[in-house]
């Protein structure tokens, strides 16, 4: 029998790398948006990243770093951190979603 996928903790392990990689930016880069960068963090720690939260702040340092126009030395480490950011909120979104439905479904078979 095959092993159902750890959803939570794929997505967990999705935002732990994007904050590993944002932290690798230069203080520079995040200036402005540390709030929304703690917050993730926040709620990375306490694995709540499959709510709306950890969805809309992380949309925010999205926003926030593609405004950034990088010079040569942190072009890499910008879309890197973008990157993971970017999979981190859709793994969160896909798997809230498929929570939702398997949850709707569940309702729908013991009625």
């Amino acid at each position: 029998m095959f092993q159902r996928p750890n959803r939570i903790g794929d997505v967990n392990t999705m935002a732990r790398e994007a904050i590993d990689a944002l932290v690798a930016l230069p203080v520079d880069a995040l200036r402005g948006a540390e709030c929304d960068r703690d917050l993730c963090e926040r709620l990375v720690i306490k694995g709540e990243v499959l709510g709306d939260e950890f969805r809309e702040a992380g949309a925010d340092l999205l926003r926030h770093l593609a405004r950034i126009e990088p010079d040569e030395t942190i072009v890499r480490k910008l879309d890197n951190a973008m990157r993971r950011l970017r999979d981190a909120i859709n793994g969160s979104f896909r798997t809230a979603v498929a929570f939702g439905v398997e949850h709707a479904s569940s309702i729908q078979r013991a009625a």
